[in-house]
């Protein structure tokens, strides 16, 4: 279980609502981390909806009802066998980006309230070394990808951060309670050079305050 975040901002696909950022330069290609909390406002078991992406590429998504992920252009990385359907639960989701690493299995990794998924439908690994799409000087999506087929999501997303330079896992962003409830907690590294943290969403002119 997960305890979910105290604010977040919410989606509706049917205002077409998402977030957009152009980095003036390059950051880490290779090696990067994206976090949030996550709860669904629509539930389509023949529909994706895209929580972050760029220029006419999806990077990670929730398709048919399961988290999916690309990489390197439309190549599909990663399509988990379990299933997130709840619109009640919240679920903090850490994607980490290591591709310089020599064990294919860790260049990819999802982690779901706190776990590590390693049940795949489908694990298509980046060969090392590889530059990812994300982290260019292009624009980048939080809420849709880009092109004639935005998938927008519908939702809420809340305490969004980007790490680039560095592939985390999920500790560095929460901590079960004596519960075993996976909690939010304040991430205290660095940022990198295109990093950033959105955490407040206090009014319609601080939307995208970068918060780290």
């Amino acid at each position: 279980a997960a305890a979910g975040p105290t604010r977040s901002l919410r989606f509706n696909s049917g205002d077409t609502a998402y977030l957009a950022r152009t980095p003036s330069s390059a950051g880490n290609r290779k090696t990067w981390t994206w976090a949030a909390w996550i709860k669904r406002g629509a539930i389509s078991s023949s529909s994706e909806f895209v929580l972050f992406g760029m220029e006419d590429d999806v990077l990670l998504a929730l398709a048919q009802d399961k988290l999916r992920a690309n990489v390197i252009a439309t190549q599909v990385a990663l399509t988990t066998s379990q299933i997130f359907r709840d619109p009640s639960a919240w679920y903090h989701v850490v994607f980490a980006i290591d591709t310089t690493t020599s064990t294919a299995n860790n260049r990819v990794r999802i982690y779901v309230n706190g776990s590590e998924i390693t049940d795949f439908e489908t694990r298509n690994n980046p060969s090392q070394n590889a530059d990812t799409n994300y982290n260019k000087a292009s624009i980048h999506y939080i809420g849709r990808q880009r092109g004639q087929d935005p998938r927008y999501f519908a939702g809420y997303l809340a305490d969004i951060y980007f790490i680039d330079g560095s592939a985390l896992d999920a500790s560095s962003f929460g901590a079960y309670d004596a519960n075993d409830v996976w909690q939010a907690a304040t991430y205290s590294g660095t940022y990198g050079t295109n990093g950033f943290h959105l955490l407040d969403f206090a009014n319609e002119s601080t939307v995208g305050h970068d918060s780290s």
